[in-house]
């Protein structure tokens, strides 16, 4: 039991970071009043916008290379969920193994669009769970 991944002590741990930042915000909340609020809002609004923005500049960018001719993407690879470097269903693990690249930036670009769009990222990762089949013949190891 000793070799379990989640002991005692770091469900402990756990917790007490997230009694920390909830303390954190409530005294926030009473020190800067309003000031706090406004603040979100201003963070809110930026996000709100530079959203709009990321898509924006993804479209152009992707229009551009596939006009240039430089838009490669891999057309022998099969994808699948990875079943060697995989945290919950191997799903960023084959993406990345399918683009050649590191598994931590596709997990990374994950986190922050469940941060973003949670309600349109969490059913898509769950259709891809579902939809693209394991790596039986480990395929999906990074390279």
């Amino acid at each position: 039991m000793g070799n379990s991944k989640w002991n005692k002590n770091s469900i402990a741990v756990i917790a007490g970071v997230m009694l920390v930042l909830f303390g954190i915000w409530q005294l926030a909340q009473i020190l800067f009043g309003n000031w706090f609020g406004e603040i979100w809002r201003v963070i809110t609004t930026v996000l709100n916008i530079l959203w709009p923005l990321v898509l924006v500049a993804a479209g152009v960018a992707l229009v551009v290379a596939a006009q240039k001719g430089k838009l490669e993407l891999p057309s022998n690879k099969k994808l699948f969920r990875s079943t060697r470097n995989k945290k919950i269903a191997g799903v960023c693990g084959g993406l990345a193994a399918y683009f050649s690249i590191d598994p931590l930036v596709v997990r990374v670009i994950f986190l922050i669009l469940i941060v973003l769009v949670w309600f349109v990222i969490v059913p898509l990762y769950l259709l891809f769970w579902v939809i693209i089949p394991p790596d039986t013949k480990n395929y999906g190891t990074w390279v």
